[in-house]
């Protein structure tokens, strides 16, 4: 049988071809069926399936995304954070399309039929493990991102700094009703209904969660998200935990200066050592995990080690401005020092989803008063 599409062939010449297929024993369901389907119904866009079993940790269950490059190369797509990898190679024999997904462990050549009531929105393939389906698009999911870091948490107890990791998540989708993040099979959080500082709905932990500390830094591993949508569609997204960590804040470096009598404050900081982390500052009512922000800065690059400040005031370009006529005199407020280190090819400043990529994170978050 030849081989469509790649070398001998052009893309263009293909994709005037309509494709005669003919269904093929058991795998395909049995007898022969004409399918018109075409590579450039295929080529050159997402298609995302739902393989969904149970809320389990233990089940390799999460929604897959791949792209089918009309040159043969198949990307896949982490969809929590919509970065896009090439894993391997696809191609189309007749009624079957060999997919070569490098990114699964222990990956060999898997072979789908093409089945009859494929369109340019729908795939339908078995295969003799199974059968699987495939759209391009996921309703009610399409604004459905997910994020897992390590954070390095330095905060006052008992007088006394203290600085300890633990894992944070952030779960964005305006039709999501329910929310769980898993670390193991046992060691699972549900997370709690908020909003984002530019009013997203978003699921996140709560202040209790946010208190369950690591008993050591235990490296990179896969988080899991198990995710329930108002319409009770059931999916889970995996997302790679970074080894990678960031120092704790220098708290002795740190400073708040306000002058008597003024609306305008100064926060100083010293910049960890290294290279690509950038600082947001923000200015709180509380510190809990759900309250609204008072205070965003925006992203602030820093050369490694340097000293830092940041001048606030009602006019100041920032992500969320400081109203001063919300602000107290005499009243305590928290000030909070993020360092940000992004995932790798997340350009900070340009990535439209920088947000929802963040490798690492290092907090410090202490009080004030007005």
């Amino acid at each position: 049988m030849k081989k469509i599409g790649f070398k001998s062939l052009g893309i263009f010449t293909v994709s005037a071809l309509s494709l005669i297929m003919t269904s093929c024993g058991g795998s395909s369901g049995g007898g022969d069926i004409e399918i018109d389907f075409e590579q450039k119904d295929l080529v050159n866009k997402m298609w995302y399936s739902n393989p969904y079993l149970s809320k389990s940790y233990e089940n390799d269950d999460a929604v897959i995304a791949y792209r089918f490059e009309s040159g043969g190369m198949l990307k896949r797509q982490q969809y929590s954070g919509r970065r896009d990898e090439n894993v391997g190679t696809w191609s189309l024999i007749d009624d079957v399309l060999e997919i070569v997904d490098n990114s699964v462990e222990g990956s060999t050549t898997q072979k789908w039929f093409i089945q009859s009531g494929s369109t340019t929105d729908f795939l339908k393939l078995n295969s003799s493990s199974g059968r699987r389906e495939y759209t391009t698009s996921i309703e009610g999911f399409e604004d459905v991102t997910a994020d897992a870091y390590i954070v390095n948490d330095l905060r006052l107890v008992d007088n006394v700094f203290k600085a300890d990791y633990r894992v944070d998540y952030e779960v964005t989708g305006s039709n999501l009703e329910e929310v769980v993040a898993m670390q193991s099979l046992n060691k699972q959080e549900e997370l709690i209904k908020s909003e984002n500082y530019i009013n997203d709905k978003i699921f996140v932990l709560s202040d209790e969660g946010l208190s369950r500390y690591l008993d050591g830094f235990e490296g990179a591993k896969k988080i899991r998200f198990y995710l329930r949508t108002k319409a009770n569609e059931k999916f889970k997204l995996d997302e790679d935990l970074s080894e990678y960590k960031l120092e704790k804040l220098d708290y002795t470096k740190v400073k708040f200066v306000k002058p008597v009598g003024s609306t305008d404050v100064t926060v100083e900081w010293k910049a960890l050592d290294g290279k690509d982390v950038f600082y947001i500052i923000e200015i709180l009512s509380s510190k809990s995990n759900t309250v609204p922000v008072l205070f965003r800065s925006y992203l602030q690059p820093a050369e490694s080690g340097a000293d830092k400040s940041l001048e606030i005031s009602q006019s100041i370009g920032a992500e969320i401005p400081l109203d001063v006529n919300k602000m107290n005199i005499g009243e305590n407020y928290f000030i909070r020092i993020s360092g940000l280190k992004y995932e790798d090819n997340i350009d900070p400043i340009n990535s439209s989803n920088k947000r929802y990529n963040i490798q690492a994170k290092t907090v410090f978050t202490y009080k004030i008063t007005w």
